[in-house]
């Protein structure tokens, strides 16, 4: 699963629970296991297959169902902004986890010098000076709830694969007005493999 998709995977599936009901829910089931051999959770790492199987039960009108589902997770803040690939991020969950990551120092550090570049995480701990105990707990929090993401690797002196590490936005802007409001641009790269994403938006 891509880590746009697996960011917003339980989400998703949730809000899909919610919205199609448990009858409508098992029948799509039945089809998705049928012709794919898959569960509705994972098809969600191969949301093409989804989409075909609501076409079944819904023609065209499964284009509209699909929006309605992601925007209850997160959406596209304008046409305008379609190129950058810029949301706003509906769910509270992820909503949460987002403001906790960027409400802690380290955490909000550890974020914002991973953007572009990945590091392994003794890099991470090294470069910014975090203390390892606290450290490895909150980097674990991050790649736990997909906003660390595993992007390539190095080779330690005896051939071991060393995970390196990057954030999953190019930017975030926590917005504090009427309402908190958190909208992120998600890194060009991983938009271009999320399956979600391109099926319901045609990137």
């Amino acid at each position: 699963m891509t880590a746009i998709d697996q960011f917003l995977a339980v989400s998703l599936e949730r809000t899909i629970r919610q919205n199609l009901g448990d009858v409508t829910v098992h029948k799509i089931q039945d089809r998705l296991f049928s012709k794919f051999g898959l569960s509705i959770t994972e098809s969600m790492r191969e949301f093409e297959k989804l989409d075909s199987v609501l076409r079944e039960f819904f023609g065209a009108g499964a284009d509209g169902l699909e929006k309605r589902f992601l925007e209850n997770v997160c959406c596209i803040k304008s046409k305008k902004d379609k190129a950058e690939k810029r949301f706003t991020i509906t769910d509270t969950e992820i909503t949460q986890s987002i403001l906790k990551a960027f409400g802690d120092a380290d955490s909000s550090k550890i974020l914002n010098a991973s953007i572009g570049e990945p590091w392994t995480i003794n890099e991470i701990l090294e470069r910014l000076n975090i203390p390892q105990t606290s450290g490895y707990r909150k980097i674990n929090f991050l790649i736990d709830n997909g906003l660390l993401i595993k992007e390539d690797y190095v080779l330690s002196e005896n051939n071991r694969k060393i995970d390196k590490y990057k954030s999953l936005f190019d930017n975030v802007n926590i917005d504090i007005n009427d309402k908190m409001t958190v909208s992120v641009q998600f890194t060009s790269n991983v938009v271009k493999q999320s399956s979600i994403l391109n099926t319901i938006y045609n990137f």
